[in-house]
């Protein structure tokens, strides 16, 4: 298992304040990568100087620049901002009339060259030392694991501030697991592709940046005059996000509709003259085929687009280091055969949703699946091709559209067994399940605001007409329990809703029920 150098940041302020600002004079939380990073160099040009500096800390620093870490971030909540009258700094005044033998007055006083400032700070929910509540950057490691962890360690032991100058902190650093790494508590901040909370992070070239704009600043005065200081020009802007905070929006997921046909071949053929183009497929005995052809269909057209076999087995076959050989990354493709729903009710799977994560740039394989024919692996041969549509078509907007209730069309697969020793009497076995099925919901990334008034039911047979029992629905290779479930949530939310764990593989899917 990789392991993850975590530099760990908590402030010695009993009820703590954090008053860093981001771009736009926005409060600014959790505290940027580039901003750790800036007082990682400080307190190292601090400690060593000169020569010693770019013999231990430069190459240390060099290293850390290129890395984007996840960071894990204490529960906070913005105060209320309120103004403080400030010193100027502007004493270029008064001093041009002391040039002259003069007394200065108003306005050029050094009392009167206030202005006024507004402060807005983060408040941060610190517990005890003993509960580890402090913030972390978790930096990936690669095989070789962290070379320069002891200067990084001394580095970070010399760091007194994060932010403004009385936002006074400890700091340390060393190298941990990843299954520790889990463990630790607070809220996770992951990097999305798109949307989430803009953070300044750290690139090659950005120290560098920082020791010009130093020697700029020092160099400011001269014979010559003023020289304004260069802002620092060398870092990116990423966003962050994490789905277990308040009122942080979701990044929307891109996606891909497609209608199911027969093939070319199939609709030549003279038996299938006037008939209806769709290969349908049962939508009880046939959701795991379907989503599985599609998933080796989407691997083929990725192998073709160049994508990196790593990529291809993580992000769309859903292979990593599992128990059982399964990704355990949520950045990963999304299988959703859709059973059409009638008047009559549930019948056959004619659809299917091609489901990317947050910020994914799914045109490519879009524009190529379409036309893409689906491989019966048992028969080894071709039986339906995919043929794009819009995701507004009527009738994928039911798995999309808002809503506040929803139910299952295919079973929702528990995380766990809701009996183990066989053993549970019925009213434990019914809040273990309910456990099991609000963990299933957290597990596919709900904040705990969005569930806040949430209703949930569950049993064997759905509550759209045409379903049959959970347990008789074809299944990925999974042994645990599964059940129909209906949720009523107090805000209206957008599709597609899939909890459980075979959510990638078309259990667990949801259609709006009202």
């Amino acid at each position: 298992m990789s392991n993850v150098l975590r530099i760990s940041v908590r402030f010695l302020d009993p009820m703590p304040a954090f008053h860093g600002k981001r771009d736009g004079d926005e409060p600014e939380w959790p505290p940027s990568p580039l901003r750790i990073f800036q007082a990682l160099v400080d307190a190292a040009a601090n400690r060593w100087r000169g020569p010693q500096f770019i013999g231990d800390a430069k190459p240390a620093l060099e290293w850390l620049q290129g890395l984007r870490p996840e960071i894990v971030a204490p529960p906070h909540h913005v105060g209320t901002p309120f103004r403080l009258s400030v010193p100027n700094n502007d004493l270029d005044s008064p001093a041009s009339v002391w040039a002259r033998g003069a007394e200065p007055v108003k306005p050029h006083r050094p009392v009167d060259l206030r202005t006024m400032k507004t402060v807005q700070p983060t408040h941060v929910q610190i517990g005890t030392w003993e509960r580890e509540d402090a913030l972390h950057f978790l930096y990936p490691l690669p095989s070789g694991g962290c070379p320069h962890v002891e200067v990084l360690k001394s580095a970070a032991r010399a760091v007194t501030h994060l932010g403004w100058g009385i936002d006074m902190v400890t700091a340390d650093a060393d190298v941990i697991t990843q299954a520790d790494a889990v463990k630790l508590p607070g809220h996770r901040w992951r990097v999305v592709p798109v949307g989430g909370v803009p953070l300044r992070v750290p690139k090659v070239g950005t120290l560098d940046d920082l020791v010009r704009k130093h020697a700029a600043f020092l160099g400011r005065l001269s014979a010559g005059g003023f020289k304004p200081v260069p802002p620092l020009r060398c870092f990116d802007v990423v966003g962050y996000h994490s789905p277990t905070v308040a009122g942080l929006p979701t990044p929307k997921r891109p996606i891909a509709a497609f209608e199911i046909h027969r093939t070319i071949e199939d609709q030549e053929r003279p038996e299938y003259a006037g008939k209806s183009k769709f290969h349908p497929f049962h939508h009880v005995r046939r959701v795991a085929t379907v989503a599985g052809m599609v998933r080796n269909a989407t691997a083929a057209v990725a192998q073709r687009l160049g994508w990196d076999s790593a990529d291809i087995a993580s992000r769309i076959l859903g292979h990593g280091d599992g128990d059982n050989g399964q990704a355990t990354s949520d950045d990963r493709l999304l299988f959703l055969p859709l059973p059409s729903i009638t008047p009559n009710g549930i019948s056959g799977i004619r659809r299917v949703l091609v489901v990317g994560p947050p910020g994914f740039d799914l045109g490519p394989l879009r524009r190529r699946l379409n036309g893409e024919e689906l491989i019966d692996e048992d028969r080894k041969r071709s039986v339906a091709m995919l043929s794009g549509i819009a995701a507004t078509d009527r009738n994928v907007t039911p798995f999309l559209a808002p809503a506040t209730t929803w139910s299952t069309v295919t079973p929702v697969i528990l995380p766990g067994f809701d009996d183990p020793d066989k053993r549970q009497r019925l009213a434990r076995l019914h809040a273990r399940t309910l456990a099991l099925i609000w963990k299933a919901f957290h597990q596919a990334g709900w904040t705990e605001d969005a569930l806040v008034g949430a209703k949930v039911e569950y049993r064997a047979i759905g509550w759209f007409r045409g379903l049959d029992l959970a347990r008789h629905y074809e299944l990925p290779p999974l042994r645990f329990p599964r059940y129909h479930v209906r949720v009523q949530i107090v805000q209206p939310v957008v599709g597609p809703l899939m909890i459980g764990a075979g959510r990638y593989r078309g259990m667990g899917l949801f259609a709006r029920d009202e």
